[in-house]
C-alpha cells in the first residue's frame, strides 16, 4: 500500500480536477479532499483497539464509499454549502483514489488486495500490474528505513507530476 504522502496527493489532484477557478478559492473542500483520500485507512486505528486486523477490509469498499458520499452530502448540507452534492462528489472521488492507489500497490500479506466490493462480496482485488511499492511497518527502524523513503520518493515521482500538470492544466483555463 501506498504512503499517506501519495494518498494526499491523489486527494489533492483530485480537488483540483474537479475544483473551481481560482483553484484554492475553496480551502475547505481542498483539505477534506486530502483527509478523505487517506481517510479509508482509519482501518489502522480499529485494527489497533480491537486487536486484530481489518486493514483493507470494508474501509477499502465501494460500499463504505457510498456511505462516505452520504456522511459528506449531509455534512455539506448541514454547513449549508452552495453545491452539497458535487462537494459529496469530490471527496467521494478522493476517497475512491485510495481504493485505486491501494490495488495498484504491492501487498505482501494475506489476503492480497482490497475487500473492494463489500459488503456485496468478501472478495479482494488486487491489480495485475503493481505501481506502488508497500510501506514497511512494525517499529520505528522500519517506518522511517531506506525502503520507505524510496517508496515515498516513487510516489512522488508517479503522481507528483500527474498532480502538478492537473493544476497547471486547470489555471490556465
Amino acid at each position: 500500500m501506498p504512503s499517506p504522502v501519495a494518498h494526499s496527493l491523489a486527494g489533492a489532484g483530485i480537488f483540483v480536477a474537479t475544483g473551481k477557478r481560482p483553484l484554492l478559492e475553496d480551502t475547505w473542500l481542498f483539505v477534506f479532499s486530502v483527509i478523505a483520500a487517506s481517510l479509508p485507512d482509519i482501518d489502522f486505528g480499529i485494527s489497533f483497539l480491537a486487536g486484530k486486523n481489518y486493514h483493507h477490509y470494508y474501509t477499502h469498499s465501494v460500499g463504505f464509499n457510498i456511505f462516505f458520499f452520504i456522511a459528506a452530502y449531509a455534512a455539506a448540507r448541514l454547513w449549508r454549502r452552495s453545491r452539497p452534492f458535487k462537494d459529496a462528489g469530490v471527496l467521494s472521488a478522493a476517497y475512491l483514489s485510495h481504493l485505486l492507489l491501494d490495488m495498484l500497490s504491492k501487498d505482501t500479506s494475506l489476503p492480497y488486495g482490497i475487500e473492494l466490493f463489500w459488503p456485496l462480496s468478501s472478495d479482494f482485488y488486487i491489480a495485475p500490474v503493481i505501481v506502488f511499492d508497500q510501506i514497511w511497518r512494525g517499529s520505528l527502524a522500519k517506518l522511517f528505513g531506506l525502503h520507505n523513503w524510496l517508496a515515498v520518493v516513487r510516489e512522488i515521482a508517479l503522481v507528483g507530476p500527474l498532480v502538478t500538470a492537473l493544476w497547471w492544466w486547470r489555471s490556465r483555463r
